[in-house]
This record gives structure tokens, C-alpha cells and sequence, in this order.
């Protein structure tokens, strides 16, 4: 099967076209009341990561949000959501980190989590201990309430599934 890539308009994201198991990553979903950037600061802090902010996704999680189509729209007088996305690598373990604001307005950008603030996406499948020890470490950040592994509960989300660094 090949697989497309398709650079996101001025975004650096790319979106994978997906067949149901053809993507294995791990996701951990973070509660806690930090604002996203600071959310961002605090897993650098903790982790040793350089997060960035990296594009914004619209409400229908588009990468460039829609936010021209939006912004030429007469029909749509309010602000388009937009829910943040930040990027790290860690050139040591080749790894790539995205953490996603899930929520904007009190809407969720995935509504199955609509209780989590935060994803934490690795676009590949971490061992079960090192999955638990770096859900441990951001637990033990102040001002996180908890962070679950939920890769099996959101496998085949679309949008999740296609976020790639």
C-alpha cells in the first residue's frame, strides 16, 4: 500500500491518507487548567523537550484551520476555533513529540475526549514501560490532574492518525 503525504498549507504538517491499522502511535491525553503554552513549557521543563509552536488547527482539524475561508466568509461573523499544536524532537532517541490543545471555548477538537485538554501524540508505538514512565513524569508536573494513554480508545481517529511531524 502507498502511502500519501501531503504538506499542510504553510503549516509543516503533514496528513497521511489512512486505512483502518495501517498507523501504530501512542497518545497520551493530559488533563490540567495551564493555558497551552505554558502547557507547552512545562512538558520542556519536565521532559527536556523543546516544544514549538507549530500551526494551528481549525475546529473541523484542518491544518491551516480554515481560518482563510473563514476570514473571507461573510456568513460566519464569529472567530473560527483554533486549537493549537506545538512540536519537540529528542535527536537522541529519533523520536518526535506533538502535543495538541483539544480544547478551545470549552469545544472539544476531539469529541470523544471531550474531558481532556490536551494530546500528546508519538507518531510511533512506545513499549508499554517507557509509555507508563513518561505518563508518570507528566503526572508529577504541577498543575497536571492526569494523563492516561487513550492510542486504543482514539486508534482510528482520522485526524489523529494523519498528524505526523
Amino acid at each position: 500500500m502507498a502511502k500519501k503525504t501531503n504538506p499542510a498549507k504553510g503549516s509543516g504538517i503533514k496528513m497521511k491518507s489512512l486505512m483502518e491499522g495501517d498507523v501504530a502511535f501512542s497518545l497520551l491525553a493530559i488533563r490540567s487548567t495551564a493555558p497551552d503554552t505554558r502547557m507547552a513549557w512545562l512538558l520542556n521543563r519536565a521532559l527536556h523537550l523543546d516544544f514549538i509552536h507549530y500551526c494551528d488547527l481549525g475546529g473541523r482539524g484542518e491544518p491551516d484551520g480554515g481560518l482563510q475561508h473563514a476570514l473571507l466568509s461573510a456568513d460566519k461573523p464569529e472567530a473560527p476555533r483554533q486549537f493549537a499544536a506545538f512540536r519537540a524532537a529528542n535527536a537522541t532517541l529519533n523520536r518526535t513529540y506533538i502535543l495538541i490543545t483539544n480544547r478551545q471555548n470549552n469545544e472539544p477538537l476531539i469529541k470523544e475526549l471531550a474531558h481532556v485538554d490536551y494530546l500528546l501524540k508519538i507518531p510511533e508505538a512506545l513499549p508499554s514501560a517507557e509509555l507508563a514512565a513518561l505518563g508518570a513524569a507528566i503526572r508529577a508536573i504541577p498543575g497536571v490532574l492526569a494523563c492516561i494513554d487513550v492510542a486504543n480508545i482514539l486508534k482510528y481517529n482520522p485526524l489523529l492518525a494523519s498528524l505526523e511531524a
